[in-house]
């Protein structure tokens, strides 16, 4: 089957949301104190390395999301694959795992620009483990995530092990431990690009609002099926291989839009850099080396097409 194409209807500057399931959906991310720390580590490291506006992000035991926004799908790739490789080590030592922790590939769904989708994405990152019936309250789960540092304004704190400088010196017959590579690291949130006119003060309200929301709904579907969430109790005793049923899937966007125009205009956008880019594809592959592939793609066996030499994105 094709791989998914890593590529944008507009060629810069895109707001996107990305999925990332475990190994036949097993807890491999379930909450642990010291794995909590790693997992911000790895996204400030990835987030240093590759500059991008982080905006939210939530990570159950068997998937994660996170909203960004990113210069281009370069460096939305590379970001990913720094980060994917970096928490596979981490919850690998963890939890004693030695195969792939994400042997499918991340799927991303471009973001409009119209602030009712960057808001409501930002609900439905925030609202994860509370539909899920985890938790009552997204403030309540035990694992990584963006919902109480978006609401205080606060830097979250991570830690960073520096895994290959640790091994040559235990090979070296150093006397170390980690702790002598371990980096305290600091993630930083960015409001989402249709907010950034607000004070900081009243984009925390805004997100204080919205959890209070995603609480008052919780409790209320609760209510209404006399039900009650698995708690965070259940929640960490589960074992970390545990593997559940199959889950369902359903289709995957390629964007989010909520305006009849905006969504067209997507939709055709995509239509056609996908079109030009299978054309251009086959044409290379029968030996015509000097075909032209669309902006911000990457051609098989060659360089990114950046669409252009500014990032705004990489400070100074």
């Amino acid at each position: 089957m094709t791989r998914p194409l890593r590529l944008f209807s507009r060629p810069r500057q895109v707001t996107a949301e990305i999925t990332q399931v475990t190994f036949q959906f097993r807890s491999l991310l379930k909450p642990d104190r010291s794995l909590n720390l790693k997992i911000v580590g790895a996204l400030a490291k990835a987030k240093e390395l590759y500059p991008i506006d982080l905006h939210s992000f939530v990570f159950l035991s068997t998937h994660l999301h996170l909203q960004a926004t990113f210069a281009d799908a370069e460096r939305m790739s590379d970001f990913m694959r720094h980060f994917s490789q970096k928490l596979s080590k981490e919850v690998g030592l963890a939890h004693d795992w030695d195969d792939s922790v994400f042997p499918k590939r991340y799927h991303h769904v471009e973001l409009s620009q119209e602030p009712e989708v960057e808001l409501a994405r930002l609900r439905y990152v925030t609202s994860n483990s509370c539909k899920e019936s985890l938790v009552m309250s997204p403030l309540d789960w035990p694992g990584v995530s963006s919902a109480e540092a978006l609401i205080t304004g606060e830097p979250m704190k991570g830690e960073w092990v520096d895994r290959t400088a640790y091994h040559h010196a235990r090979n070296r017959g150093e006397d170390v431990s980690e702790a002598d590579f371990t980096e305290e690291i600091e993630l930083h949130l960015t409001p989402l690009p249709s907010q950034a006119h607000l004070s900081a003060r009243d984009y925390r309200q805004l997100v204080l609002e919205m959890v209070r929301e995603i609480e008052a709904e919780t409790l209320q579907r609760h209510r209404e099926n006399e039900t009650a969430p698995l708690g965070v109790e259940a929640i960490l005793s589960r074992h970390p291989h545990y593997r559940p049923g199959e889950k369902p899937s359903s289709p995957r966007p390629w964007f989010h839009a909520i305006g009849r125009e905006v969504r067209e205009a997507m939709r055709i956008a995509l239509i056609w850099i996908v079109a030009a880019y299978r054309e251009a594809s086959e044409r290379y592959r029968a030996g015509e080396f000097d075909v032209e592939f669309p902006e911000g793609t990457f051609p098989p066996a060659r360089p990114f097409i950046n669409p252009c030499p500014l990032d705004p994105l990489v400070p100074g």
